[in-house]
């Protein structure tokens, strides 16, 4: 049976699905090793290495054998397919948006302008619009084929995430326990695109040593909020359990953004931004960095506002278990 079990590991290696892979390489090994006694039995001897590279050789190769077992071999399925273009088309405008934004700023920062001040202006524009969008879509096509082959059967169609509404679904009772895939899903790809963010995979040098100290806490709440919203997908339900884990994630994340808030210095102005601010614009390199220091303050208050209402919900979730219980 050695060649046996070396056969079904390998099919297994060629599975495009976590969930279940125990289960078909069990169901296949004991069909093979059913097939080889049976054969044994007519050849009226004992199973050897002969009888199982025969049976092996007819059965066909792991990728073959592995092929019939993917019926999705896809790198993102249909089923997420649309909802991954729509993210995207979020991304790619949030990221078009922000870029747009820096350069306003440096071309109302730099004055007089020269032609070739512009042309410079608009080609670093362009060429970090092409190198942040090809790494955003690429973090996004990650997270897409992780779920694809994490979480199999996420029951989700085009009219989840479709601003559409029939009177007959006022007639079911909504489950309270229920999760709401699509948020999930945003939430996902999102917190990947932070991660990549916060660690300084997008080339973006605008965080100070003083933030630097705070990214190994966040990088563990962006995990587990990871973490748990691909458990959420596969178990469908809130439980004690996932909610508890939710309170305390929140209320991590309060914590450290009351921190940082009343940290000063999270920002890092480059040096070239400050050198091309004269000293008769009217922003002036003061203003220009009261107003980074605004801009994070207001990121870390959205934070905590969010983290607070996210907090609300998951106790008033465990709450009202506990009471129906």
């Amino acid at each position: 049976m050695k060649l046996i079990n070396r056969y079904v590991t390998e099919v297994g290696k060629r599975l495009l699905v976590f969930q279940g892979r125990e289960d078909i390489e069990k169901e296949l090994r004991s069909t093979l090793e059913d097939m080889l006694e049976e054969r044994a039995a007519k050849a009226g001897k004992p199973a050897d290495e002969a009888l199982e590279i025969e049976l092996l050789k007819e059965y066909g190769s792991p990728d073959s054998v592995a092929t019939t077992y993917n019926p999705h071999p896809y790198l993102i399925g249909p089923q997420l397919f649309p909802i991954f273009l729509k993210i995207l088309k979020i991304v790619f405008f949030s990221i078009t948006l922000g870029l747009t934004v820096v350069m306003a700023i440096q071309l109302a920062t730099q004055t007089p302008l020269m032609g070739s001040d512009v042309t410079n202006l608009v080609g670093n524009w362009l060429s970090k619009l092409f190198s942040t969008a090809v790494a955003a879509f690429g973090y996004v096509v990650l997270t897409f084929a992780i779920l694809e082959r994490t979480v199999p059967d996420l029951g989700i169609s085009k009219e989840d995430f479709e601003d559409q509404w029939e009177p007959a679904s006022l007639v079911n009772e909504p489950e309270p326990d229920a999760v709401k895939r699509v948020d999930l899903i945003f939430e996902i790809v999102f917190t990947f695109i932070g991660l990549a963010i916060i660690n300084g995979i997008f080339d973006i040098p605008i965080f100070s040593a003083t933030f630097r100290q705070f990214v190994p806490w966040i990088n563990t709440v962006f995990i587990i909020e990871i973490l748990l919203d691909i458990y959420l997908l596969r178990k469908a339900v809130w439980d004690t359990a996932t909610r508890v884990v939710k309170i305390v994630m929140e209320t991590g994340t309060i914590v450290l953004a009351v921190i940082m808030l009343q940290t000063p210095n999270l920002l890092m102005i480059p040096s070239e931004a400050l050198e091309n601010i004269p000293e008769t614009s009217s922003i002036g390199i003061e203003g220009f960095i009261q107003i980074s220091n605004w801009s994070i303050t207001i990121v870390l208050a959205f934070v905590l506002v969010m983290a607070s209402v996210e907090l609300i919900k998951a106790g008033i979730g465990l709450f009202r278990s506990y009471t129906r219980k």
